[in-house]
C-alpha cells in the first residue's frame, strides 16, 4: 500500500509539473502576442529630446514636471501636468491639459493635435521630436 501511495504522489507531482509548464508557455505566447499587437497600435513611435529617448509604452502617456508623470521633464517651464499623449488605431494625439506655457506642435500653439512622424513638440523650454523608433525591439 505504501508503494502505491508513493507512485500516486509521483504521478500527481508530474501532472502538476506539466500543468505549470503549460501555463508558463501560454503566458509567454500571450506576452509576445500582446507586444505584437502593441507594435501595431503604437506604430512604434517614441519621443526624443537631444540624446534622451522616451518610449511610448502605453495608450495614455502623461507628460509633466511632477514625479508621477510617465515622461518627467524636470524643468520649471514645464507644468506639473502639462500634456497627455494618447493613441487610438495607430494615430497619436497630444492634448494640453491646462499648462501655463502651452503646447506647440511645429511652432503652432495647439489645444489638441494629431501627431505625425518628425513633428516637433515644444513644452515650456523643452523640445521633443515625435519619431519612429530607430531600433526594432519587437519581433
Amino acid at each position: 500500500m505504501n508503494s502505491l501511495n508513493l507512485i500516486l504522489c509521483a504521478v500527481a507531482a508530474a501532472a502538476l509539473d506539466v500543468c505549470i509548464l503549460i501555463l508558463i508557455i501560454t503566458a509567454y505566447c500571450e506576452k509576445r502576442s500582446s507586444k505584437k499587437k502593441w507594435h501595431t497600435v503604437s506604430q512604434d513611435m517614441e519621443l526624443v529630446e537631444q540624446n534622451r529617448i522616451y518610449e511610448l509604452g502605453c495608450d495614455e502617456v502623461l507628460i509633466g514636471r511632477h514625479a508621477s508623470a510617465d515622461i518627467r521633464l524636470p524643468d520649471m517651464s514645464v507644468s506639473r501636468y502639462h500634456a497627455i499623449l494618447t493613441v487610438a488605431e495607430g494615430v497619436w494625439t497630444i492634448r494640453d491639459i491646462g499648462s501655463k506655457s502651452g503646447v506647440y506642435v511645429n511652432g503652432n500653439l495647439i489645444r489638441e493635435s494629431a501627431l505625425h512622424e518628425n513633428d516637433e513638440i515644444k513644452l515650456g523650454n523643452r523640445r521633443l521630436v515625435f519619431r519612429k523608433r530607430r531600433s526594432e525591439r519587437v519581433r
